[in-house]
């Protein structure tokens, strides 16, 4: 099996702009809202000078958030032992997110659209622009959320590596792994991705969700294969 590794040296300089380049895409059109906001607010009564101050803070924000998240998750990597070796790592898809937030862009042309084009009452671009803004950051967090998800599996354990203002980490050691099983509802199942469950006993701290991962049956197939059982 093809396995994804951490990169290092000159693979992860690429990958953190390739990331950071993705974090300014998403906060740069906001800020230019922002900014053309507030010059209709100059000409315009009917356009309030605090959205544009709004969407301006409201981008930075994003843009600040977009490049921490971006170079937290890249590091710290978890601990291997002796000849210990990375047999799987995976990161939760990222098709959700980008589903989320380009299901907002016809929303928020059809916002601009009602506004300009239009003669309609304030409020049906206003409820457009929520719907847009709630897709958009709906998927923009699920997107951060999912660079700070690391699943691992070596010859030895299974973690779960989740890592943002702090680093929290859950491990099975294979030989205490008891089930391994898939879930995968209709959506996942079309689009080639799934949960795979991990677990050793009953609890929280006993189990690991690899959720929303591609090709979750190779995974677990992966796992199936280092058991005692079938190792041997």
């Amino acid at each position: 099996m093809t396995t994804a590794r951490t990169p290092y040296g000159f693979r992860l300089i690429v990958r953190l702009l390739v990331r950071m380049f993705i974090a300014l895409i998403v906060s740069i059109p906001i800020i230019a809202l922002g900014g053309i906001l507030l010059v209709y607010s100059q000409t315009d009564g009917t356009v309030p000078a605090w959205s544009g101050i709004a969407a301006i803070v409201t981008g930075v924000a994003l843009l600040i958030l977009g490049f921490y998240m971006t170079a937290v998750g890249s590091f710290p990597y978890p601990t291997l032992g002796e000849g210990e070796d990375v047999k799987i790592e995976r990161h939760p898809t990222m098709k959700p997110a980008y589903t989320r937030i380009f299901i907002s862009l016809p929303l928020f042309f059809i916002t601009a659209v009602l506004y300009i084009a239009t003669e309609f009452a304030l409020m049906f671009p206003f409820i457009t622009f929520l719907i847009g803004l709630w897709f958009f950051f709906k998927g923009v967090m699920r997107y951060f959320r999912n660079l700070h998800i690391t699943y691992i599996v070596t010859d030895r354990r299974a973690i779960y590596m989740y890592k943002f203002l702090y680093l929290h980490t859950n491990e099975i050691p294979v030989g205490r792994i008891v089930q391994i099983s898939e879930k995968r509802t209709l959506i996942e199942a079309l689009s080639g991705r799934g949960t795979v469950v991990v677990s050793s006993g009953i609890g929280s701290r006993m189990t690991i969700n690899m959720e929303e991962i591609d090709n979750p049956g190779a995974v677990a197939e992966a796992l199936r294969s280092m058991l005692p059982s079938t190792a041997n």
